[in-house]
């Protein structure tokens, strides 16, 4: 019988298990975007600022026997950092900061260099993954094997997981196991045994929200350059909204807050309500809940709000996705 005559024919062989089926999809992904030598650049250039709270470790630790490494640490809290009580703790007992010292320099680690690393390489990365498959219609061929929509999302979100893991979850994870190398014995890991958990909490909190809204971004064109766009404008336009909306307070006030040698300025002596629009921008929405999964931002009926909308982004951003992928199939 010629081959073109035998019809459809049903696979008969071993398949992968279906929970197995979304790995095969990210691993394509990731091999085909570490190809490109840029991409490998902007991985080491993101593991660069994970030096900084290493050194800020590295000075707590040796604080009590060397006088500058104790003064380097306090300033370094009560300037940059902004927590003076957290500097006069150090100061008057350096094992029971130790916990809220580690906790701030890791969420400092996350909240500044790796955010701004993450929502660039977010940026680099989405918009490859859907509509590059729009676009060329590789979708097909994904399709044309037993393959979901759920497990082909879950699949190309994967890929966004894995290099965010490496740029800020690994890094952080080894900031830990520094700092119990250089304490003078293990006991400390029963002060700080809940901070790998927290920094696996802030990554999911990082990770999830992030990657569906990149992904929502990239399945609703087939042209990248607009998901890039998008992506970009929706971190700076945020940004700027809350920064905007939330000082123009303290300037139509008219009143002057005392001066400071050093630290940052408590806009609450202005007035201003720092709650009221962090909604508008991811970055701040993001910074909320991580300070809470750290232990470090206790008020938690203004958190509940960041959270809602994180997992309201997560849920609905998936369901678009899931949507644009069936259409697409309909036709």
């Amino acid at each position: 019988m010629p081959v073109h005559d035998l019809g459809y024919r049903k696979w008969s062989g071993v398949r992968a298990d279906q929970f197995l089926r979304p790995l095969v999809i990210a691993r394509g992904g990731i091999s085909l975007i570490l190809k490109r030598r840029w991409l490998r650049v902007l991985l080491v250039l993101a593991w660069l600022p994970v030096v900084l709270p290493a050194l800020g470790i590295f000075a707590f630790e040796f604080s009590s026997t060397e006088p500058d490494m104790q003064r380097m640490i306090v300033s370094t809290v009560s300037g940059p950092l902004g927590r003076p009580d957290l500097g006069a703790l150090i100061l008057a007992d350096p094992e029971s900061a130790r916990h809220e010292v580690w906790s701030t320099l890791i969420l400092a680690y996350f909240r500044y260099p790796q955010l701004f690393a993450m929502v660039g390489l977010i940026g680099l990365i989405a918009p490859l993954l859907i509509s590059y498959d729009l676009r060329t219609k590789a979708y097909l061929m994904y399709f044309s094997r037993p393959l979901s929509p759920t497990q082909y999302i879950v699949g190309k979100s994967a890929v966004i997981w894995f290099f965010l893991a490496v740029v800020a979850t690994v890094p952080a994870l080894l900031l830990y196991v520094m700092g119990v190398l250089l304490s003078p014995d293990l006991s400390v890991i029963a002060q700080t045994w809940d901070i790998p958990l927290r920094i696996v909490a802030a990554s999911v909190v990082l990770v999830l929200p992030t990657t569906t809204l990149a992904v929502v971004y990239s399945s609703l064109t087939a042209e990248s350059r607009y998901a890039t766009f998008a992506w970009f404008a929706t971190w700076a336009m945020g940004f700027v909204a809350y920064q905007f909306l939330t000082f123009t307070t303290a300037a139509m006030s008219g009143r002057r807050p005392p001066r400071r040698r050093r630290g940052p300025v408590n806009w609450e002596e202005y007035g201003v309500d720092l709650d009221r629009w962090r909604l508008l921008s991811p970055y701040h929405t993001l910074g909320k809940v991580e300070a809470w999964v750290f232990g470090l931002d206790t008020t938690a009926a203004s958190v509940v709000p960041a959270i809602g909308v994180l997992a309201g982004i997560t849920v609905i951003g998936f369901w678009i996705v899931h949507r644009r992928i069936v259409a697409r199939l309909s036709v």
